[in-house]
């Protein structure tokens, strides 16, 4: 949710504007946030700053990416293990450095279009992001890279981006160590089953995948003070029914469809 105040002070009178903090609530909004999976990409190559661009034209709240680490310690966007599938290299990502893929070709895969698009960093990416959009950072296997919680977490604070951001991974261990070395983090747990579990863990939502999600597992989740984030949702008819279900986030490739569907379909608090 956004913070909307801030006061000025003009020849000693105080006034009021409203401009966006973008802090995270645990306090449910009106409507239910957008989050553009991979960026836009459905539109754009994944895990791109392109896909990160069209997630902010599209209306989304969030835009999640997947981060892991090169063999040199730099954060980028990747969600596969290697490079085979979105750049035509089928080396580990850990076993590159940057020098070796900031040149590769990240785009052409997915169109002509976008021929030339790279893989970007974590550095790169939240600098397009700051106070346009706000990104659900995963931590794509961090147990086979070592460094790579403490160095998004690092790079998070140097770059005041604590308040624009949420932490989430399937790795859980992972996120009790974001908590303890920077507690003001948000941080979610991605859950693919094992729900009664997931509700004790010490995260700040739970991201679900969509066929998890019941109106008495939002109660259980609610008396734990847990919002509910939903994974991967792109048919329409799924859409309406997590927003009447009063799911808290969305993640989508399709965030424009959902945009027009959360215009037209608004729900009570």
């Amino acid at each position: 949710m956004r913070g909307w105040m801030i006061v000025l002070i003009v020849s000693g009178t105080a006034l009021v504007a409203t401009v966006a903090t973008w802090s995270f609530s645990k306090t449910r909004d009106a409507t239910v946030e957008i989050t553009a999976h991979r960026g836009s990409s459905a539109t754009a190559p994944e895990n791109t700053i392109r896909a990160v661009e069209q997630a902010i034209a599209d209306g989304a709240d969030y835009a999640e990416i997947d981060v892991q680490q090169t063999a040199d310690g730099v954060i980028v966007l990747l969600h596969d293990d290697d490079l085979a599938r979105v750049a035509g290299v089928s080396t580990n990502i850990g076993e590159m450095t940057y020098d070796q893929i900031k040149g590769l070709d990240a785009g052409s895969w997915f169109s002509p279009r976008f021929a030339g698009e790279r893989i970007p960093t974590l550095a790169e990416v939240i600098e397009t992001a700051r106070s346009r959009i706000r990104l659900n950072i995963e931590l794509k296997s961090p147990g086979r890279h070592p460094g790579l919680v403490e160095g998004v977490v690092d790079l998070v604070r140097r770059e005041a981006f604590q308040s624009q951001c949420v932490i989430t991974s399937f790795d859980h261990a992972a996120l009790a160590t974001v908590k303890t070395r920077a507690p003001e983090l948000v941080t979610g747990a991605i859950v693919g089953g094992q729900i009664d579990a997931a509700l004790n863990y010490q995260t700040d939502f739970l991201s679900l995948e969509q066929k998890l999600v019941t109106a008495d597992l939002l109660a259980a989740a609610r008396r734990r003070g847990l919002l509910v984030h939903v994974w991967t949702v792109d048919d329409p008819n799924d859409m309406a029914r997590l927003i009447d279900l009063g799911v808290d986030n969305i993640i989508t490739n399709r965030p424009a469809v959902l945009a027009d569907l959360r215009t037209s379909r608004p729900r009570d608090r």
